[in-house]
């Protein structure tokens, strides 16, 4: 059974938060960790409390106030309660991805000069490969939330907690390369958006079931601190693995999942896979097509094998960090689940989301108040609030790009604001594609058309001035497989040059040549990457 918290007004720091949850539903269960093999112990809120009181205290032993530790390791109790215990210990975190490349931590290193490493399980750091971490004290990221010794738990007593403006973590934006920036995270920023998540989903007897890396923003609003408002029991996962997904749903009976859209792609490929392995395909299909039709309850006894096979209680997707394909958000619902967005970036926290019973397709929905939203003359998004950073760490002049002259957090989105209120995004301005004849193109304008015709997660690029062309996965670029690929291939790309504008017409396609696409550590797929392997790729029509 959850937590009962049901509070939506939250207190300003993360040790106060804990207090609350723990004085409110204590000996709920709170934590647990699912690997490829097994399911791992869980902690009640209690637990955690306790977890957290030991990791402050060792941090407190070894590090001073404000000095900076590098983190790396996969979800769990011990990272979760690194963050709360650096408010605690006024210290401050580095996350790293565990897929950053070594000179990429390397620049992270010199920029943010840590005074120690916490390595977890799953940790891929190699501190001796680098004179800079060589000499650095290595701390055990799984041991942290184990009884201190004396002379910490009294370095902890004699030290106070961190302001609440003050940074307590420096997160390095996804995918950082050449000349990574570091948003400094602090504890007024992380509950304003946790606050906004509660207000988009009200505390209740939730389970959820948590997928992204705890380094991500994201995970650390709505897995974790969210989790701690709400009283929601939530298990971590250190695996995509489907298989260890579904059985991880099913064995939670998870209310919920926070996911990003490739796992939701996957999880219901793997449903119409099984679906036609067990000769259903056709019958499948066709209640794909009724149930749009039929109330929530009925669609979900149209699929009761599905939900049975994810525990029975599925009945709400958090999803966020990428695009959602409108048909995707429709076969889910479909299925009786409702989906709903989260929009938002590290430096801005959560921005807008929809709210159960309102998520239109292609929306990801409403700013809540404070924060405000606006459409510049470029039609970019820019968002003001209490979530939004305050600058990267010790970069001024990225500082300064990253802002308008009146103060407002320029997103990179391109985007636009329905009569209602609800923001609709077409495109980066970083992906935009400016063409030799003046004419620009959003590739997601391009890929959207071809999703329409089943292609899966096709990526578009300029293969050379002027020529625009898509990357494919190769035996997966369609939902439902074709007979012929390559016929199917042309087929599609004909239909979507048909929806398409002149200057956005696909004049080529290649298959990407390696299993996946470069992606960052929330599964996004890096674009300029792709656009890279692809220089020379010979195209077919």
């Amino acid at each position: 059974m959850s937590g009962s918290i049901t509070a939506l007004t939250l207190p300003p720091t993360l040790p106060q938060l804990l207090e609350r949850a723990i004085a409110e539903a204590g000996s709920a269960p709170f934590l647990g960790v699912r690997t490829a093999t097994a399911r791992q112990q869980s902690l009640t809120f209690e637990g955690f409390g306790v977890a957290v009181e030991h990791a402050a205290a060792r941090l407190a032993g070894a590090l001073r106030p404000g000095t900076r530790v590098l983190v790396q390791g996969a979800p769990g109790p011990g990272f979760a309660a690194a963050l709360f215990a650096a408010a605690r210990a006024n210290v401050i975190l580095v996350p790293l991805d565990e897929r950053m490349a070594a000179d990429t931590v390397e620049r992270i290193s010199a920029l943010t000069e840590p005074s120690a490493i916490l390595l977890g399980t799953g940790a891929t750091l190699q501190p001796v490969t680098s004179p800079r971490l060589a000499s650095l004290p290595v701390l055990d990221l799984d041991d942290l939330i184990n009884p201190a010794e004396p002379e910490a738990v009294a370095a902890l007593a004699s030290r106070a907690p961190a302001d609440p403006d003050e940074p307590i973590e420096i997160l390095f934006t996804s995918g950082s390369t050449g000349n990574p920036k570091g948003v400094t995270v602090n504890q007024t920023m992380l509950l304003a958006s946790t606050q906004r998540c509660l207000e988009a989903i009200p505390p209740g007897n939730n389970r959820f079931v948590s997928i992204l890396p705890l380094s991500h923003i994201m995970e650390q609003v709505a897995g974790l601190v969210y989790a701690v408002a709400a009283g929601a029991e939530t298990e971590y996962i250190t695996t995509l693995r489907p298989d260890v997904i579904a059985a991880a749903i099913r064995g939670h009976r998870a209310t919920a999942l926070v996911v990003v859209p490739q796992v939701l792609e996957f999880l219901f490929g793997a449903i119409r896979r099984e679906a036609e392995r067990t000769g259903s395909g056709a019958t499948f299909r066709r209640a794909l097509r009724i149930a749009p039709h039929l109330p929530v309850r009925l669609r979900r006894r149209l699929f009761a094998k599905v939900h049975d096979a994810l525990g029975g209680e599925l009945r709400l997707v958090l999803s966020s960090a990428a695009h959602l394909p409108p048909a995707l958000q429709r076969n889910w619902e479909a299925l009786g689940v409702e989906v709903v967005q989260g929009y938002g970036s590290t430096e801005a926290g959560l921005v807008a989301t929809n709210f159960p019973g309102r998520t239109p397709a292609g929306r990801v929905g409403w700013a809540i108040p404070p924060l405000e939203i606006r459409i510049e003359h470029d039609n970019e998004v820019v968002v003001r609030g209490p979530s939004v950073f305050s600058g990267y760490w010790h970069d001024p002049v990225a500082t300064a790009a990253a802002f308008t002259p009146d103060g407002w957090y320029r997103t990179g989105d391109i985007g636009q604001v329905d009569a209602s209120g609800a923001l609709r995004l077409v495109g980066r301005t970083r992906s935009l594609i400016a063409l030799p004849n003046g004419m620009n193109v959003h590739p997601e304008d391009v890929e959207a058309a071809l999703v329409a015709e089943g292609l899966v997660e096709p990526i578009v690029y300029e293969s050379e001035p002027g020529r625009i062309a898509f990357a494919y996965l190769q035996g997966a670029a369609f939902s439902v497989p074709p007979t012929d690929e390559g016929s199917a291939l042309k087929v599609a790309v004909r239909a979507a040059n048909r929806r398409l504008v002149d200057h956005q017409r696909i004049a080529g396609r290649a298959p990407f040549p390696e299993p996946d696409f470069p992606r960052t550590h929330t599964r996004k797929v890096q674009r300029g990457a792709v656009a890279e392997r692809m220089a020379g790729v010979p195209l077919s029509r």
